[in-house]
């Protein structure tokens, strides 16, 4: 019997180790919601410099989208799962391969990220400097994550300041 579970356990620690990438998703986190912006409104997030391995294109995935419309977008078979409902998806490719992904629950962390211009979801490395910046929805505090260069799109979002300890991030 102790034979058939060692493996069994190995198995499941190896499948443990799969998956969603929490080191990333917290140094994320602390970044989007840490320290102050800039005189220019915002801060910048660098991904690269969040991330401790090589790719070259991170995508954005909504909630619930399938593992065909994973693959469609990255332009080869993925093999993970669906997005997780009230999740959202940032998914790291190098050469043809995944490296690396993370899924946030947005509850827990409202960061909505926005696309820009002909990248849409889509983020090449090259162009991978966020602005991000807290403003409130109604009585929700969400963080914008936008590419630098298309922050003006939506710079009126900072005009919607939250009023200090008083909007509750989103539950």
């Amino acid at each position: 019997m102790k034979r058939c579970i060692w493996p069994l356990l190995a198995l499941l620690l190896l499948a443990g180790c799969n998956g969603s990438n929490t080191a990333l998703n917290e140094k994320l986190k602390a970044a989007v919601t840490g320290g102050e912006v800039g005189p220019e409104g915002y801060k910048t997030i660098r991904m690269a410099e969040l991330t401790d391995f090589d790719w070259d294109t991170m995508y954005f995935f909504q909630p619930n989208e399938d593992e065909k419309s994973i693959s469609d977008a990255i332009g080869f078979k993925w093999e993970g799962d669906a997005v997780p409902d009230n999740h959202r998806r940032l998914l790291f490719v190098k050469d043809g391969e995944v490296v690396s992904y993370v899924d946030y629950y947005y509850n827990d962390f409202p960061l909505f990220v926005y696309g820009c211009e002909a990248d849409k979801w889509v983020y090449p490395k090259s162009r991978s400097e966020f602005a991000s910046f807290k403003y409130c929805s109604g009585e929700e505090q969400v963080y914008a994550f936008i590419p630098v260069p298309c922050v003006e799109n939506i710079r009126l979002l900072m005009d919607n300041k939250c009023p200090e300890g008083e909007a509750a991030v989103a539950e």
